[in-house]
């Protein structure tokens, strides 16, 4: 019985990880968010998007960010998934 509970609980936090992997960027998501579901570092992400986070935990929208630097939010989310692919194509993690 606890086999079948253990197992049943990892099947489902792998579906979930699959699901939040394919998850496109939306304009309302945070760049830490985007970092957390496509399991990259956020830092990666701001220095992808050339932005320094304004704190530790910076949870301004890839919308808003847009906004302050003037530029299109399909612009930022473009950068971002370019960045997301590199670094899914590189064995540490990091961008190449």
């Amino acid at each position: 019985m606890a086999g079948t509970i253990i197992f049943a609980s990892r099947a489902g936090r792998r579906v979930r990880q699959i699901h939040t992997a394919n998850e496109p960027i939306r304009e309302w998501m945070s760049v830490p968010f985007v970092a957390h579901t496509h399991h990259v570092p956020a830092s990666v992400l701001f220095q992808a998007i050339g932005v320094r986070p304004l704190e530790p935990h910076d949870r301004r929208s890839v919308r808003h960010i847009a906004r302050e630097l003037n530029r299109p939010v399909s612009q930022l989310i473009a950068q971002l998934q370019r960045a997301i692919d590199a670094a899914e194509q590189s064995p540490g993690g990091q961008p190449r």
